[in-house]
């Protein structure tokens, strides 16, 4: 159910039977070269397709947050951040609103990697208010996964570069990119670090991605969240039983 295009009989209809709201995550940063800007926000969008036709009777899918919190890609341009106490307390509102709407689950799917600390702030928060909540960060949750199919994912890496390339081939490109290891441990901070740790504002082997290799990455991770969200309503029926 996409709240975006609901109108309020609609979202009062669906009020009586779903309980389970869906957030989509996401930033507006440099991705290399060869990705687009809305990288972080184009494959949420992506996930919420195809998980809106398996789950949409349970899941409303509300309208993304396109902003988020990237200090370390700050300084390329193309990057607009947010702090992460705006940021967080931001979705924090977003979520509460959510919640005296009824809603008692809410999934956090994140699609970029510096808005992560802020989210574990906020659904700590959340938790107290006596709402579950599952956040979904792809790129770290299912890892090993995802290695499988793209061996050297990264930031605008093999692996996000496939899943740009599987939505449409004009959002990115490969020919000439080449690869980039993170030349230092992300423990060491320093002014203007992301530089040096991402060279051309990209990691990982970017060159090898494929649209092929991004759909398979997409039927893949789509049944292993779905498989968490599962989990999330066995959570909900295990502590109304007591």
């Amino acid at each position: 159910m996409d709240m975006m295009t609901m109108n309020l009989s609609d979202f009062e209809e669906m009020q009586k039977t779903v309980n389970t709201v869906l957030l989509p995550i996401g930033m507006i940063e440099a991705h290399g070269p060869h990705c687009a800007l809305g990288t972080d926000v184009l494959i949420p969008r992506e996930f919420v397709r195809r998980l809106e036709e398996a789950r949409g009777d349970r899941i409303l899918m509300a309208p993304e947050v396109a902003y988020g919190h990237s200090w370390g890609l700050a300084p390329f341009p193309g990057t607009i951040d947010v702090s992460a106490e705006a940021f967080g307390n931001y979705v924090l509102e977003i979520c509460r609103g959510f919640h005296q709407n009824g809603f008692t689950n809410i999934i956090l799917f994140n699609g970029h990697g510096g808005n992560i600390s802020s989210l574990d702030i906020v659904t700590e928060k959340l938790a107290d208010l006596g709402v579950r909540t599952l956040t979904i960060n792809w790129y770290i949750d299912y890892r090993e996964d995802i290695k499988k199919i793209a061996p050297d994912p990264g930031h605008a890496g093999e692996d996000e570069t496939s899943l740009v390339l599987a939505i449409d081939e004009r959002y990115a490109f490969t020919e000439g990119v080449g690869s980039h290891e993170i030349p230092l441990a992300k423990r060491f901070r320093f002014k203007n670090g992301g530089i040096a740790l991402y060279p051309e504002a990209f990691s990982g082997n970017a060159e090898a991605a494929t649209a092929e290799k991004g759909e398979q990455l997409y039927r893949m991770m789509v049944d292993l969240v779905l498989q968490d969200i599962d989990t999330l309503w066995e959570i909900e029926q295990q502590l109304e039983r007591g």
